[in-house]
């Protein structure tokens, strides 16, 4: 059965195994691998070196770093061997738990038997502070198992990272060349631009306060659209006010010498029958007093002694009968 090598146990591997290795690094039942001179900063895709004047690196919120280790691990065959005849060993990499109570989000992974060169992980920062790290800071913590011989495995680790050294990029095989875009599963592809500000707010820190600014200014912007419309609404209404009012304009204005020539002419007409009327009432009136007069003797004596005054009274009298008229249909 598989044995959890100790701190007794360990301390054989320094040097051999565990290559550029500290003793006080060794735990009771780990060893605890320390931050190397190379990494990456994953979201930018910049390598960086520490070196005696950059001593360390700020990890942004939401950020991920990747890292190397400063031990080299040797699990080859042959010098696992030396130490222990008939073995092969076998580690389990997991965060140290300081990186978890600072919301540092690290992946736990194996170091296959036959292995040889330094580890590679990433950090991820899920706190909403930045984080810093330093170089040859305590990291990693390997739990290194011993496989008897029944145990170890036929054939060792051989795969693309085997003998690397530093910081070593993702080497797996992309997709394959010539594939169309509607042959792959995009989850937000279809999705709407409210949908994707939705699924921005529910990724986490830092990426929920960017998804809510967003919403913000989407709503903004709806609220500019449809004032915008109303806007546009109202300019279509005007134009169409306008160009109505000078249509019945312009045929008013080609109307207009007409409407006023049968104006005058209706008016024309009234007036000249209202001097008719007038005139003609006037003359009657006139022959029946002087009919009157005429057969009655004493009225006859009365008119010839008063004649002029009686004559002057009955044209002060027309006069103000016709100004009394024009004046009424002037109102």
């Amino acid at each position: 059965m598989a044995e959890i090598l100790n701190d007794i146990e360990l301390i054989k591997l320094l040097g051999k195994v565990i290559i550029n290795g500290e003793k006080e690094n060794i735990k009771p039942n780990s060893y605890v691998l320390r931050c190397g001179t190379y990494g990456e900063f994953i979201n930018t895709n910049k390598e960086f070196e520490f070196s005696s004047k950059k001593k360390g690196i700020i990890v942004q919120p939401g950020h991920s770093v990747g890292l190397t280790s400063d031990e080299t691990i040797d699990f080859r065959r042959e010098i696992v061997r030396e130490i222990y005849p008939d073995c092969d060993l076998h580690g389990v990499l997991s965060p140290s738990t300081d990186l978890s109570r600072e919301g540092v989000v690290a992946p736990t992974t194996q170091v296959d038997a036959g292995f040889c060169g330094t580890l590679n992980w990433t950090l991820t920062n899920t706190s909403n502070l930045d984080r810093r790290f330093v170089h040859k800071e305590n990291i990693y913590r390997l739990t290194i198992f011993k496989l008897q011989k029944n145990e170890s495995p036929e054939n060792l680790y051989s795969g693309s990272y085997q003998m690397q050294e530093g910081y070593v990029r993702s080497r797996r095989q992309g997709a394959p060349v010539g594939m169309r875009d509607d042959e792959w599963i995009d989850p937000n592809k279809s999705d709407s631009p409210a949908k994707l500000i939705d699924n921005l707010i529910n990724s986490g820190y830092p990426w929920n306060i960017l998804g809510q600014r967003l919403k913000i200014i989407d709503d903004q912007f709806k609220s500019v659209t449809e004032e915008y419309a109303n806007i546009k609404d109202l300019i279509d209404k005007l134009n169409y006010d306008v160009r109505d009012m000078s249509a019945n304009y312009k045929e008013l204005s080609n109307k207009l010498p007409e409407i006023v020539r049968n104006n005058l002419r209706d008016e024309a007409t009234s007036l000249q029958n209202r001097w008719l009327i007038g005139t003609g009432t006037l003359i009657v009136a006139l022959i029946g007093i002087i009919l009157t007069l005429l057969s009655n003797e004493s009225a006859t004596n009365y008119l010839k002694a008063n004649g002029t005054w009686i004559g002057l009274v009955l044209i002060v009298v027309s006069c103000i009968a016709l100004i009394s008229t024009t004046r009424k249909r002037k109102k």
